[in-house]
């Protein structure tokens, strides 16, 4: 099979002039079939988000609900592609509500911007630390709006790296309701050329960090594990097990990976929904997850006086200003169900919901397994893949869920006898 080849110049066509070339290249009855066709400010949108665009590929968007954060009642909205994150995570998250909800915490949103130096000196660096106050006036005119606005430059720091002559002088900066990542590269690269000056290095490069160390955010809860009881095992046992499994996540790196990946199911979720960048917060946590020896679980579980606390702490450099999250509608529909929070609140919100994703995780994981909620959902989708649509997608679900057969030939040969007979046919 050859790779289809695009018009010579076709990132500078317009939006509908690349629809159109690939009307014909793909065929129409291919694109009809893929979330291409909107209108023209949807269109206009995509074209103005990223360089050659030709439409969206939409991610469905779902309502966790009854989630008690701090005394307040949330419905948060998670834009994910994975069966049962949602109804897992409001399943937590309802739960935990019955017993007080969630508490939560966030630092102050500072972030940190990077200028690398090479050829530097120890005397440079020192004279770094000891004259930064040309450094520090030379970011302000930059951080002046954000100054505005009881943010702004907090602390200077300089650090020597391994490397032979390589410096680099750290920037944290108070970025209000913004992730900031446009402000600290500016402000970075304003006070780098100041920065080599003073220390008789040259500019390596000048960006922000992700890693967002001092922008933190937790959450909290407490219930009795005598609600937690599944199957043929009491509350007790469950509750002994979910604390067992989340120090092997301690001790063994493979599971401490899936272990933070459903932390972050929900936490990317959220992000997705609100017009974040879900890399820069994926990536920022795994780096947390690494600090010290090796790589860990990130949440906490301790049984005390016959409840279960559960705890979670990560950096979460979430926003409600600036990029996706200004001008996205699904983004601004997102936060309005949330009650227009800042990104302080937002990430106060998304560590409860990363802790009731775990939660909900965890708990199926040591007591009837993860498959039995997940299957019925897959079966859903094959269902989808095989043509069945409105209700011929539940009967057919019910009837390979009977069978305990999930793949395309059941979906296929059900289907097919659901239609011949209105009720599924007889059972092979």
């Amino acid at each position: 099979m050859n790779a289809m080849e695009l018009p010579r110049g076709f990132r500078k066509f317009s939006v509908k002039e690349r629809v159109a070339a690939l009307d014909g290249l793909v065929g129409t009855s291919e694109l009809e079939n893929m979330p291409v066709r909107f209108s023209d400010d949807a269109l206009h949108l995509a074209d103005i988000m990223i360089e050659s665009a030709i439409g969206y590929m939409p991610v469905p968007l779902g309502i966790a609900s009854g989630f008690l954060i701090d005394g307040t009642t949330y419905n948060v909205p998670l834009a994910t592609e994975e069966p049962s994150v949602v109804a897992a995570c409001g399943f937590a998250g309802s739960l935990v509500a019955r017993y007080g909800g969630f508490k939560t915490w966030a630092s102050t949103p500072v972030m940190t911007a990077q200028v690398f130096l090479s050829g530097v000196t120890e005397d440079g660096a020192n004279r770094l630390r000891t004259e930064h106050a040309e450094l520090d006036s030379a970011v302000q005119d930059v951080l002046a709006p954000m100054s505005e606005r009881g943010g702004g430059l907090q602390e200077l720091e300089v650090i020597a790296l391994d490397e032979p002559g390589i410096v680099c002088v750290e920037l944290h900066i108070d970025v209000r309701d913004a992730m900031g990542a446009n402000i600290l590269n500016s402000a970075a690269e304003k006070a780098a050329p100041v920065a080599a000056r003073i220390s008789g290095g040259e500019v390596l490069m000048s960006i922000l960090t992700n890693a967002a160390e001092r922008r933190m955010a937790g959450a909290e809860f407490r219930m009795p594990v005598s609600r937690l009881g599944r199957g043929k095992r009491d509350g007790g046992e469950i509750a002994e097990r979910i604390c067992l499994a989340t120090r092997v996540s301690y001790e063994n790196r493979s599971r401490a990976v899936t272990h933070n990946k459903g932390i972050m199911n929900g936490i990317s979720a959220l992000a997705l929904a609100t017009g974040n960048d879900t890399r820069a917060i994926e990536a920022a946590v795994h780096s947390y997850a690494s600090r010290g020896n090796g790589y860990r679980g990130v949440s906490e579980f301790t049984v005390e006086n016959d409840a279960l606390v559960g705890k979670l702490a990560l950096p979460l450099a979430f926003a409600t200003v600036g990029g996706a999250t200004t001008f996205h509608p699904a983004a601004q529909f997102s936060l309005r169900l949330l009650g227009s929070p800042g990104g302080t609140q937002l990430s106060r919100i998304a560590a409860a919901v990363g802790l009731a994703q775990n939660l909900a995780a965890v708990s199926a994981l040591v007591g009837e397994g993860i498959q039995q909620g997940h299957m019925k959902l897959h079966a859903s989708r094959i269902a989808w893949s095989v043509g069945a649509r409105g209700a011929e997608v539940p009967a057919v679900v019910e009837r390979m869920t009977e069978d305990g057969r999930f793949s395309v030939e059941t979906a296929r040969r059900v289907l097919n006898a659901y239609r011949n007979t209105g009720a599924g046919g007889e059972r092979s």
